[in-house]
């Protein structure tokens, strides 16, 4: 039997769908939504090099398509989290609720560093309080986003990014302790964007692996490691996750995308912005105990149904006003 085609559409949506589960269900499995994110990383490290190789190029019109394009993917859409999430934030503290529980740094930003670090995303700015609360590893893809065109102009360009990026990371230390600093600060993340731009630039080499469906159970699997060897996810599990990822990338990328693919990538995006926010909602009613069936299937179900209200009337709209590319691609210099 055929099997049905699983895309970059339907990975992106599991992989959005993975961290919102690590806050709306207090049981959820240990290191997946920590394999989600640095999936992601390398899903756009790949991406990013793909178009900048295929479509726009490097010259300075196709640099400036792509960086506006990338503003007008990411910038609308969380700004509009942020209202959703800073009202929602007004209201519970008005009434005496902490939503910390749900995410520690879900609460109101204090000071200017703190509201220009939610304005601007920019990763060098200290952050506190944050109305998305998942919104620095957000800030880390835009500050990578920014560097891609320089690890995408070559194969040693990204070799180099991947080297540093290692020796950053062993650096640290591959232990619990520095688990929070190698997973979610600006510098040790260079590893999974720099994978993700490398095996883009070797994917024509690494074609006789392509296994869609096998290397995407096989990374799913790998999450069962934690019931074993608790420890797993927090010091080498992160790193054979990142293989994992780059395999399953590289598996997926020629797979075809009709519009059911299509729609649960678009979904992914607001689904990974607004779900803290719309858990919140489900407080008064449900409390913090966060309970599979009583709390994360009534948050998420809403959650997905509010994000394609957002895909369709504001991402797809506003994705009409993003620039076309050149219509020759510039190679690197």
């Amino acid at each position: 039997m055929k099997l049905p085609v699983f895309g970059f559409g339907a990975s992106r949506f599991v992989l959005a769908s993975l961290v919102a589960g690590s806050h709306l269900w207090s049981n959820m499995p240990q290191g997946y939504a920590a394999y989600a994110v640095w999936a992601f990383f390398v899903l756009s490290g790949f991406l990013m090099t793909l178009v900048l190789t295929t479509k726009y190029g490097f010259d300075g019109r196709g640099i400036k398509a792509y960086a506006f394009n990338r503003f007008m993917r990411i910038f609308p859409l969380y700004w509009l989290a942020a209202i959703m999430g800073l009202l929602t934030l007004w209201y519970y503290n008005g009434i005496g609720i902490d939503l910390r529980p749900i995410n520690g740094e879900f609460h109101m930003p204090k000071g200017l560093q703190d509201w220009a670090y939610v304005i601007t995303l920019f990763p060098g700015i200290q952050r506190g309080g944050m109305p998305v609360p998942v919104a620095n590893a957000l800030a880390i893809e835009v500050g990578f986003y920014l560097l891609l065109p320089l690890m995408a102009t070559s194969r040693g360009a990204a070799w180099l990014g991947v080297i540093i990026g290692a020796l950053l990371n062993l650096k640290m230390g591959i232990v619990t302790e520095t688990f929070g600093d190698r997973y979610a600060t600006f510098l040790p993340c260079l590893l999974p964007f720099a994978v993700g731009s490398l095996v883009c630039q070797y994917r024509a080499q690494l074609e006789r692996w392509r296994m869609p469906w096998t290397s995407s159970i096989v990374w799913m699997l790998h999450g069962v490691v934690w019931v074993f060897l608790q420890s797993w996810p927090w010091t080498w599990g992160l790193y054979v996750s990142l293989v994992l990822s780059a395999w399953m990338v590289v598996s997926l990328h020629a797979q075809p995308s009709g519009k059911v693919d299509k729609m649960l990538g678009d979904l992914s995006y607001p689904i990974y912005l607004i779900h803290t926010t719309v858990a919140a909602w489900f407080v008064c009613a449900c409390g913090f105990t966060r309970p599979f069936a009583t709390f994360f299937l009534p948050a998420f179900a809403a959650t997905v149904a509010l994000s394609w209200l957002i895909v369709i009337l504001i991402d797809r709209p506003l994705s009409r006003l993003k620039r076309k590319p050149p219509a020759h691609v510039a190679p690197a210099a």
